[in-house]
């Protein structure tokens, strides 16, 4: 399936739009290729689109005051990055970089601003996607504060099967305040 054709496709089935609208909004997207291991935004540099996944996984990461790289999420086919855009005019306090070959629509946040004062039904939409962005975040704050490392680790693999098998092992172990050794012996424990 062609990019355009995905892009169709997510914009009828998840944000439930009709073909004609659908199509309208999809004149606003470009689209991008980026290979593995490619820096998509730069912690401290501002960026004005969002994108979604169209094919591939990236996540995003920041690097703490010891020097290591934390993974505060990942992104695959159908879901989106680069949301600090849409809610803050101030520079991404994360790295985002692709973890296999992706490819992605692209739309500038002025474009989304204009779609969500023109239709509030869309509106809705990226609401409710931002709030299961924060909730996430917020889930996994609550999962570091109230659970063991062995729990984090079976919840993720069950709500996140493809990014056990996809995602290398130092970064799931970084996600989830491990060590990539620590993350080995659970694995070899746990089969999930």
């Amino acid at each position: 399936m062609q990019n355009h054709e995905l892009l169709l496709s997510y914009l009828k089935t998840q944000l439930s739009l009709n073909e004609e609208t659908a199509q309208e909004i999809a004149t606003l997207f470009s689209f991008a290729q980026f290979a593995p291991n490619t820096e998509i935004i730069r912690m401290g540099a501002k960026t004005d689109s969002m994108y979604l996944v169209l094919k591939g996984l990236v996540r995003a990461f920041y690097i703490d005051e010891n020097g290591s790289e934390i993974t505060k999420c990942f992104a695959k086919e159908n879901e989106w990055f680069g949301f600090y855009s849409y809610l803050s005019d101030e520079p991404s306090p994360f790295f985002v970089e692709t973890l296999e070959k992706t490819e992605a629509a692209v739309i500038k946040t002025v474009s989304i601003r204009a779609l969500c004062q023109k239709m509030p039904a869309l509106a809705q939409n990226v609401s409710d996607l931002v709030n299961q962005a924060y909730l996430q975040t917020d889930k996994k704050a609550y999962n570091f504060a109230s659970k063991e490392a062995k729990e984090r680790y079976i919840d993720f693999a069950r709500e996140n099967p493809e990014i056990i098998k996809r995602a290398k092992q130092e970064h799931i172990a970084s996600y989830l305040g491990i060590t990539p050794s620590s993350l080995s012996r659970l694995k070899r424990e746990i089969k999930i």
